[in-house]
C-alpha cells in the first residue's frame, strides 16, 4: 500500500519517521491486516522500535509508547531497516506529498495530519482524500 502524508506541523526527521510509522500502522490496522511487515531507513527508529536503542528524548518514548500499543494490534509485526539509497518509493512518495497537484497518472492516498500523532485517532482518518 502506498500513501504520501503532508505534514502541518514542524517536526524532526526522527519525528517525521515515527509519525510516518505510526500512520502506516493505522491505516494497515483500519484495513484489517494481522501481519505487518514495514521498512524504514532510519537505524534509530527501527532500533528503538526493535529494542535495541533506548529512546531517551520524551517525544520518542511518546512515540514509541504508541508503537508498542499498536503492535498488539497484529498477530504479528516487524520492522527492517534498509539502506537510504534502496528507499527510493519513500522518498518519491514524500516529495509527492509536496506536489500532489502534478501527479494525475496514478491513485495515492493522501493524509493532512494537523498536529503530531500523538493527539491522533483513528476516527480522524475520514479526512483521507483520493488523488487522480
Amino acid at each position: 500500500m502506498e500513501f504520501a502524508v503532508k505534514f502541518e506541523f514542524r517536526a524532526s526527521n526522527n519525528e517525521a519517521e515515527y509519525e510516518a510509522l505510526v500512520l502506516g500502522m493505522r491505516i494497515a490496522q483500519d484495513a484489517g491486516a494481522l501481519h505487518l511487515l514495514a521498512y524504514s531507513d532510519s537505524q534509530l527508529i527501527v532500533k528503538q522500535v526493535n529494542g535495541e536503542y533506548e529512546a531517551k528524548e520524551e517525544i520518542m518514548v511518546q512515540y514509541l509508547q504508541q508503537i508498542e500499543e499498536l503492535k498488539s494490534k497484529f498477530k504479528s509485526f516487524q520492522l527492517h531497516q534498509i539502506p537510504r539509497e534502496e528507499n527510493f518509493k519513500a522518498d518519491s512518495l514524500s516529495k509527492l506529498a509536496s506536489a500532489l497537484e502534478d501527479c494525475k497518472t496514478r491513485r495515492i492516498t493522501m493524509q493532512h495530519l494537523p498536529q503530531p500523532g500523538s493527539h491522533w485517532i483513528s476516527s480522524q482518518f475520514h479526512q483521507i482524500t483520493m488523488i487522480r
